[in-house]
């Protein structure tokens, strides 16, 4: 398999961005344990700005009300665009609790498992795929084109499987690694022909005069999943903080199965246009699971399909990477 070498120049400032948001939400570390070595007292969260159900327990109050009665204050940093500065902000100790999708989360571990995921949103598959602009009505029209993807993380795992189920090799495309925020302008303005992508910004993506989609996670059997994620230290200090955080998701995904609008209308009051909240509102409510051994079987088969794709020099190690909160949920 050809390792894809493209670079686009959108992505130099992508990271520049990234490396920028960190720093501007990153205050001295504080001790998680706290000075006496005990349990935290303040748990910082860095939601993303994609909305998922760590967001909707901000803006429903509940994380903050399931925190206050666990004995601790919730301090919410700036939102983080995408997951790879959410592992660098928990690594350096300025955010306690973070979200991100699956892939990134592998990403992130390949050379540190200081990272473990403690709850998972198990979804339909139709929140997330590939979208195409006007003249491409299939994942072999392709061939020859400009893909936008966010590297190693949700969109380039997305399009290797398509091409691997197309026989397609990658080095038939112009793959361009962007940020999902560059990715959006690159894929208004034309500068990419395709875009794979996620949530909030697949639906502003289908608005885009002539879009279409040519794939989405449920065609292309996908295990990625949103994921909620701490440091491993902060889980062993602090069991009992990290399953309040796990009970406020789990009562969010609940009101949601018989609501399917909440992180819809979340994404409107946030000023998404009408017509995106209502792509969004149309896709099934995912739900809220512990990670425990499904979910890190799932990890594997990814960590397995990156190595085939030589997107990691050896298959990742993904033992340990995920503990149950749900036993110290109270839920």
């Amino acid at each position: 398999m050809h390792r894809i070498r493209t670079r686009s120049r959108w992505a130099v400032g992508a990271v520049a961005a990234s490396l920028a948001l960190v720093t501007a939400c990153s205050p001295a570390p504080q001790d998680a344990a706290g000075e006496d070595g005990g349990a935290a007292t303040t748990v910082r969260v860095g939601p993303l700005q994609d909305p998922n159900y760590l967001t909707v327990t901000k803006y429903a109050g509940s994380l903050d009300d399931a925190l206050t009665e666990a004995g601790a204050s919730t301090e919410w940093v700036p939102a983080f665009p995408a997951f790879a500065p959410t592992a660098e902000a928990l690594r350096g100790g300025s955010v306690d609790i973070g979200s991100g999708s699956s892939t990134s989360f592998l990403t992130a571990i390949a050379g540190n498992r200081d990272l473990v995921v403690f709850a998972v949103e198990r979804d339909s598959g139709l929140g997330q795929g590939i979208v195409a602009r006007d003249g491409i009505g299939s994942v072999r029209d392709l061939v020859g084109k400009r893909v936008a993807v966010n590297q190693g993380g949700t969109g380039e795992y997305l399009l290797r499987l398509a091409l691997e189920q197309e026989d397609i090799d990658p080095s038939e495309l112009d793959i361009v690694y962007l940020a999902p925020t560059d990715a959006a302008t690159a894929f208004s303005q034309g500068h990419v022909d395709a875009w794979a992508v996620w949530d909030q910004f697949f639906a502003t993506a289908q608005t885009v005069p002539g879009a279409k989609v040519i794939a989405t996670g449920k065609d292309l059997g996908s295990l990625n999943r949103i994921v909620h994620v701490t440091t491993r230290e902060f889980a062993e200090r602090n069991p009992e903080l990290v399953g309040a955080v796990y009970g406020a998701l789990k009562r969010e995904a609940d009101a949601a199965s018989s609501d399917n609008g909440r992180i819809a209308d979340l994404a409107a009051e946030q000023g998404v246009p009408p017509e995106v909240a209502d792509i969004i509102r149309a896709v099934p409510p995912a739900t809220i699971e512990p990670a425990g051994p499904d979910f890190e079987r799932e990890l594997g088969e990814v960590a397995t399909f990156y190595a085939d794709q030589g997107l990691s020099d050896d298959t990742i190690d993904v033992t340990g990477s995920t503990i149950d909160a749900s036993g110290a949920a109270g839920s």
